[in-house]
């Protein structure tokens, strides 16, 4: 039997009431804490497992264990948001062959040197035409097969005109008594000398960046060199009279030539293209043959030229 004592029992009886409050609380909080643990830890252990066996599993179906090659690295990465790949094009990497073909149109200017550009006055008066050349124009045509993006070969066609030098056309109408001198526009003996080639050049091209670069070239082939006199002929047109170069007579030779010769190109239409636009000069030799008492329709002997050419090569 307990004895209500709130106001008469003595104050140790309080404190042994408050003490047994207290151990009570503790207990109680022990007990819960004891409940939320034992999840945690088995969610611990059962995570551990799972990614034990996952491992396990991965290191069964491993490309190692299967004995399959790792995949090779892609050669590049892919450009993003408007990029683009700096790399300069290889022709090894195109698919068509008509990446590989070249193609080559151009013009020019031609001046002469050497041989063709003297005359001598006593092999004139001896009967020997022996003439000299004046400046001129090119034409050059080519096609051929890019090997890679800095080595080719062209096979072209070239045409040079040169005019006569007008020195000589004055001295040969003195000696062939033609008081007309000068040109046949004057009443006398005027003249051509058309060179054309069919050429096999290799390119060799030297980039000194993306877009631009230097150029050698040369090579050699057939060469036929036609010299045409001509005369003026007149005619009466209504009011006017028109008078027009009519050949009189022409001689020809066929020889071989060689070529060489340097450029600078500009790829016009971007980097990543094979359109250029070149300027080159190149020396042209042609074994042409000497005027003698056998022959008096040949020049000086050798022929030298300097076309200067402009164009646009692919």
């Amino acid at each position: 039997m307990v004895a209500n004592c709130d106001r008469t029992c003595p104050p140790i009886l309080h404190v042994q009431r408050m003490m047994a409050a207290a151990v009570a609380v503790a207990i109680g909080f022990s007990l819960s804490a004891a409940a939320q643990t034992a999840p945690a830890s088995k969610i611990s252990a059962d995570a551990q497992t799972y990614s034990s066996s996952a491992a396990y599993t991965e290191s069964l179906n491993s490309e190692a264990l299967l004995g399959a090659a790792p995949a090779a690295p892609l050669a590049y990465a892919s450009p993003q948001y408007g990029g683009h790949n700096n790399n300069y094009p290889s022709y090894n990497n195109y698919s068509s062959t008509w990446s590989h073909i070249a193609l080559d149109f151009g013009g020019g200017f031609t001046a002469p040197i050497g041989n063709d550009t003297t005359f001598s006055q006593a092999a004139l008066n001896a009967g020997y035409i022996s003439p000299s050349e004046g400046w001129g124009y090119n034409i050059n045509i080519g096609g051929g097969w890019n090997f890679t993006k800095k080595l080719g070969a062209l096979l072209e066609y070239q045409f040079n005109r040169e005019n006569m030098d007008n020195g000589y056309l004055n001295a040969f109408n003195a000696a062939i008594g033609n008081t007309s001198t000068s040109s046949y526009n004057n009443g006398g003996v005027g003249g051509n000398i058309n060179t054309w080639s069919l050429t096999l050049d290799p390119v060799y091209y030297l980039p000194y960046s993306q877009g631009s670069g230097f150029f050698v070239t040369g090579g050699g082939g057939f060469y036929r060199k036609v010299t045409n006199f001509t005369e003026s002929v007149c005619g009466q047109e209504y009011f006017y009279t028109i008078c027009e170069a009519s050949t009189a007579y022409h001689f020809s030779s066929n020889q071989g030539g060689l070529n060489a010769g340097f450029g600078w190109y500009h790829k016009v239409f971007g980097p990543d293209s094979n359109g250029k636009f070149y300027a080159e000069v190149r020396y042209v030799w042609v074994d042409s043959p000497k005027a003698d008492s056998s022959d008096y329709y040949q020049g000086e002997g050798t022929e030298g030229l300097i076309p200067v050419t402009f164009g646009v090569r692919f």
